[in-house]
């Protein structure tokens, strides 16, 4: 008996694909695309991986262009291509479907994120029994460092002419996520329009649940982290200084300092 010889799968890109039929994935993506879709769900739609085309016609994705803001036209018909609704997923076979030919997935708020759990996951397996792993400003820590004290994490204070130390963190057993919008912006008449996009209006906020906090703002993100136990902290412009706000799990697992 001659055994049927599998056909390669096709790994092109399913963004590139114009197709709205199921496109095979491997497992590890359709089960990061779904965890993506519980956050878009659980949100109202604040984190959403199809934003991107909204990201490139402000110029801030890879189709990167001079600064310019778009009109409202514009701005609309984009979003008609944009939306964690028009996209399913599913794990047997693993596979992902777009209900619009042009909608594609930008997992970056949460791949950084997914790469340090899984390094994580790693050194576990591995014995490691004290480790602070971290991927661009997603980290996740372990036992103590030398000396039996806890990780001591900096969040920096949300200034783009300087780099200096708000608070710190002791951190134990636990991961922080960070974002902001004072980093990667544009500035024009003074006003400032930050990479971090909401897809409700297809327009600027002034990775993860990081960036969902970041586009529900203070008041409802706070309210947001604090119905699900997450701990969070947030720190805004206030005028010319700042000020800043934290969940009760935030308070209670945290150690929070003024820096020395």
């Amino acid at each position: 008996m001659v055994a049927k010889r599998q056909q390669p799968r096709d790994r092109r890109l399913a963004n590139a694909s114009l197709s709205t039929d199921w496109f095979p994935v491997d497992p590890e993506l359709a089960d990061l695309v779904a965890r993506t879709q519980s956050i878009s769900a659980l949100s109202g739609g604040a984190f959403d991986v199809t934003v991107g085309p909204l990201v490139n016609l402000w110029g801030f994705g890879p189709d990167a262009h001079p600064f310019r803001v778009p009109d409202q036209q514009t701005i609309d018909e984009t979003r008609a291509r944009v939306g964690h609704d028009k996209l399913d997923v599913r794990d047997q076979p693993p596979a992902l479907r777009k209900d619009h030919p042009e909608l594609y997935v930008d997992l970056s708020a949460i791949a950084k994120g997914y790469g340090v759990d899984q390094i994580a996951d790693l050194l576990n397996r591995l014995g490691v029994t004290a480790y602070l792993a971290e991927i661009g400003g997603e980290l996740k820590a372990k036992g103590t460092k030398p000396g039996d004290q806890p990780w001591r994490i900096a969040i920096e204070r949300p200034d783009a002419t300087s780099r200096t130390v708000y608070r710190i963190v002791a951190l134990k057993d636990g991961a922080m996520a960070t974002s902001g919008d004072y980093r990667n912006f544009y500035e024009q008449d003074g006003h400032l329009d930050s990479h971090t996009i909401d897809p409700a209006t297809g327009r600027p906020v002034a990775d993860a649940l990081a960036t969902t906090f970041l586009v529900l703002g203070p008041e409802r993100g706070v309210s947001l982290a604090e119905s699900l136990g997450i701990g969070a902290f947030f720190v805004s412009r206030a005028g010319e200084d700042y000020a800043h706000s934290a969940t009760s799990a935030f308070e209670a697992s945290v150690s929070a300092k003024d820096p020395q």
